[in-house]
């Protein structure tokens, strides 16, 4: 396949280094018109005028077979979510697999076929479809054989076990499964998207990984085997986008979650050191290199978007706190408020809280430059119209926050 003459469906396919998937419109696509959500008697659609609203939703195990097809309960309900919230300007979804990457190539690509499947449909009679003119889906980790026997019981070459999975880069029985994909209303700037996916865990300071053979689980990385192994479980990227005449940059990732481990603790440890990549990132780090070769990460006035389920919540013990450390209290990140839900303070007892496994998980993050007009998780209470849909959906709720450019 090449960049210059594959298309998915409307979009033409952009070159992109390592064979993601970056895509534009042909023609002029629809924007989507304001709805109203279940119960609602006025339109909750959009930001209003100069704001821009950013989303991050994790669509459990979202695979081809579900995306290709057109019937799914499931993407039905995610898409009746993501209709029914403040229609979103940016959207990342998580656990996207990527056909194109795994070998299950189809002639439309997942990220396509759930945005023309789902997205685009109207799930209620009182909703609108939602459309995107670009979308960008990279590569992941995930799947993908590392050469290093992580769990020290023997290589499993074969991909389609957990214990292939286990011995991947980020987890996973086939490449490119658990990806993502961002959807954008504005251009993004294909030329300038940089992501991390190479990087190795090794190269970042204090980096905390398990490098000693002292632990009962026998998991541990030699310093051979940390100087090779990725340090991101599916990728992180940045993909610039034009808004305004601004260059907005979605920092994007999707860290793998602090649990299923031994006393190594590897999990916790990779977790902490993802969701610290994300947050040097924009502090500028000089240790950062890119998968390109350039190093650095973003300038003090270069403004940013935070995305993706980062499986971290403040306070955590298993990672270190890296979610307080390098996101909520990190100097170049708007982090309050924070998004809340009545869905969560009911189930949970925390407002905050994005994940029905009582986790605040899910974080839309923007820069200092911006100032926060309203956000939310879409979680609603007990007994609205709402809530059996977001339970079909996934075990993580949509976020939004709408944002507009602080006045100087």
């Amino acid at each position: 396949m090449t960049g210059d003459d594959y298309r998915v469906g409307r979009r033409e396919v952009l070159e992109v280094a390592g064979g993601a998937l970056a895509t534009t419109a042909v023609g002029g696509t629809a924007t989507g018109n304001r709805g109203a959500a279940a119960g609602d008697s006025e339109a909750n659609r959009g930001g209003s005028d100069g704001s821009i609203t950013f989303a991050q939703f994790n669509v459990l195990e979202l695979t081809a077979e579900k995306a290709q097809s057109e019937d799914s309960e499931q993407l039905q309900a995610a898409a009746e979510v993501v209709q029914s919230a403040p229609e979103p300007d940016v959207l990342l979804i998580n656990e996207l697999d990527n056909n194109f990457q795994s070998g299950r190539q189809t002639e439309v690509h997942n990220a396509a076929a759930f945005l023309e499947n789902y997205l685009n449909v109207p799930q209620r009679d009182d909703l609108e479809g939602v459309d995107f003119d670009h979308f960008y889906a990279p590569d992941s980790n995930t799947g993908v054989p590392s050469g290093v026997d992580v769990t020290k019981d023997g290589h499993v070459l074969e991909p389609g076990s957990r214990d292939y999975g286990n011995d991947a880069f980020g987890f996973g029985e086939y490449p490119g499964q658990y990806a993502m994909a961002i959807y954008s209303k504005h251009p993004i700037d294909a030329g300038r998207i940089r992501t991390l996916r190479e990087f190795r865990w090794g190269d970042m300071p204090e980096n905390r990984a398990p490098t000693e053979d002292k632990y009962d689980s026998g998991v541990y990385l030699t310093d051979a085997e940390l100087e090779r192994f990725r340090l991101s479980s599916k990728t992180h990227a940045d993909v610039p986008i034009w808004i305004d005449g601004e260059l907005v940059h979605a920092v994007i990732a999707h860290p793998t979650p602090p649990a299923f481990d031994g006393d190594e603790n590897l999990n916790g440890r990779r977790n902490y050191a993802e969701v610290r990549l994300v947050g040097d990132y924009v502090r500028g780090a000089e240790y950062v290199y890119d998968d390109r070769g350039n190093e650095g990460g973003l300038t003090e006035d270069e403004p940013f978007v935070v995305m993706g389920d980062m499986n971290a919540e403040p306070g955590g013990e298993d990672n270190y706190d890296t979610a307080g450390e390098n996101l909520i209290e990190n100097p170049r990140i708007q982090s309050d408020p924070l998004p809340e839900s009545e869905g969560a303070a009911e189930v949970v007892g925390n407002p905050n809280a994005t994940a029905e496994f009582e986790k605040q998980a899910d974080y839309v993050l923007p820069s200092t430059e911006f100032e926060i007009v309203d956000s939310a998780a879409v979680w609603p209470a007990e007994g609205e119209p709402l809530r059996p849909v977001v339970e079909t959906a996934s075990d993580h709720r949509m976020v939004w926050v709408e944002a507009e450019f602080a006045s100087d």
